[in-house]
């Protein structure tokens, strides 16, 4: 049982010290009236969409149809696509296996996988500086031992960690478990990005053809064979050149925007599911749950402004550091210049990483309460500065087991790129010697890819869990007492201070 003084600070979950704190700033969130939050954001974004759709309608698809009548004769080319398909189905239906059988075997043993990941990185860089002293490369040696040393003494302090990790990773596993149709959600919402970014392309072609940055030109060959003369003409249509610096621009943050808003709609509808089964786990426990649905019609209804105004400050963020890196790579730069322009890009990705990082927290408390994108990045804020819980949001332990996981699902479906080349050689023969090679690397790919989106939910879930946790401990100890339970005791053996009980 749980004494009264201990119930007390379970409830609000604050450093002992600072049980009275007449002066906190922090005030539990409260669900949200339903309007539209942002709203200038998101009409924003939908004139960006439609004026991509527009550009790729009335000047990109003239300009496929004329690339696409300068290409040489189908039957010349030995590459099977038909073969190529059925590979990438089967690849994909068999990542997609590996990935569900993935959340049951890191559900059993949650702790024992942070340990393996933890050391994997030990096992991995150790071959690494023993080939380099054997072949003779000193400084890459000696870089690759103080990789090693580092890497042990990061060991060493987080392995106190693990226990925390691990319940955290178990929780969030559970959520996702009892609303799977969550992964479907993500899946769909992949698929939709994929569409745009063929969109995209078609309108970046329209607007090389039409600043006439795309060249097409006939090659006639005659040839005579006895008393007949054959006339073969091949075009081809090849895109050079630099685009104008301002088309460059909205095209580069047409793309990085819309890809962020996929990505964060998707991290916004998994902290509404995981927040529902939270605080109701009635409306939060099958496949298809009622938290699936309104979580998904908030995100793409009243919260979307608030999602598509965070996305745009990182979306500028990577256009301007594409455009830096463009620069950079056209190595005209003389060495004051070249510093310059790394001093700019390493700014730049500070920043980026400090936005996406604010926003992953942030988009949290849009999911679960509905606030504006400024009100819950404020709130979140205040929530672990008030609390003393800011080391904890920097334990990454978890991301490695998803890494991990990522890579091993995708050397699993690259196995299996390789059995369908035993089996279907002609799928791959297009590819001449290099056949083994495309079929590991083409599944591998797959494998990759769709990992990656399961396990994105697995790491947006674990996130909410750690943000509910903070806001609303005794509601997880009335609804899921086992899970409650279990994390307690864990955040009571790693964090005694922070945790508040």
């Amino acid at each position: 049982m749980v004494s009264l003084s201990e119930q007390h600070l379970t409830e609000t979950l604050i450093d002992p010290e600072n049980l009275d704190n007449p002066d906190g700033e922090w005030t539990k969130g409260t669900k949200q009236e339903a309007k539209c939050r942002d709203a200038w954001a998101a009409i924003l974004f939908y004139a960006q969409f439609i004026a991509i759709a527009v550009v790729a309608g009335v000047l990109g698809v003239p300009a496929l149809q004329k690339a696409t009548d300068s290409y040489q004769d189908p039957s010349t080319n030995n590459i099977d696509y038909d073969g190529l398909i059925y590979a990438s189905l089967i690849a994909g239906g068999f990542s997609i296996l590996f990935s569900a059988i993935s959340l049951f075997v890191m559900s059993m043993c949650p702790k024992v996988l942070i340990q393996i990941s933890l050391l994997a990185s030990l096992v991995f860089s150790a071959p690494i500086v023993v080939s380099s002293f054997l072949y003779g490369n000193i400084v890459g040696g000696i870089f690759g031992l103080l990789f090693f040393a580092l890497s042990v003494c990061y060991a060493c302090m987080v392995w106190r960690r693990i226990p925390f990790a691990a319940a955290n990773l178990n929780t969030g596993l559970t959520a996702v478990k009892r609303n799977a149709g969550v992964v479907v959600v993500a899946y769909s919402i992949v698929i939709l990005s994929f569409c745009y970014a063929m969109l995209w392309m078609t309108a970046l072609v329209g607007v090389y053809d039409k600043e006439g940055l795309c060249d097409t030109t006939s090659d006639t060959t005659t040839t005579e064979t006895g008393s007949t003369t054959d006339t073969t003409t091949d075009t081809t249509t090849t895109c050079s050149g630099d685009l104008a610096w301002g088309y460059f621009f909205l095209l580069l943050l047409s793309l990085f925007w819309t890809q962020q808003v996929f990505q964060n709609t998707i991290h916004v509808i998994i902290a509404g599911v995981v927040s529902t089964w939270w605080f109701s786990p009635e409306d939060a426990g099958s496949c298809c749950s009622v938290a699936i649905k309104d979580s998904f019609v908030r995100a793409t209804t009243t919260s979307f402004g608030s999602i598509c105004f965070g996305s745009l400050l990182v979306a500028i963020i990577q256009t301007l550091r594409a455009m830096v890196e463009s620069v950079r790579n056209n190595g005209d730069n003389g060495g004051g210049a070249a510093f310059l322009l790394c001093i700019v890009d390493c700014l730049l990705r500070c920043l980026e990483d400090a936005l996406e990082y604010f926003n992953k927290y942030a988009y949290i408390y849009v999911g679960m309460y509905g606030y504006s994108y400024l009100e819950a990045g404020k709130n979140v804020i205040t929530l672990f500065k008030e609390k003393g819980w800011t080391i904890i949001i920097s334990d990454n332990l978890i991301s490695n087991v998803l890494s991990l996981f990522c890579l091993i699902i995708g050397g699993l479906t690259g196995c299996v790129g390789l059995v369908m080349n035993e089996i279907n050689p002609s799928w791959f023969e297009g590819y001449e010697g290099a056949a083994m090679g495309v079929a590991f690397g083409f599944s591998f790919l797959i494998g990759m890819v769709i990992s990656a989106i399961t396990l994105s939910v697995v790491d947006s879930s674990v996130n909410t869990v750690l943000v509910s946790f903070a806001e609303a401990p005794l509601e997880f100890e009335e609804n899921h007492p086992e899970l409650s339970s279990a994390m307690r005791d864990a955040w009571r053996q790693v964090y005694p201070a922070e945790c508040g009980f």
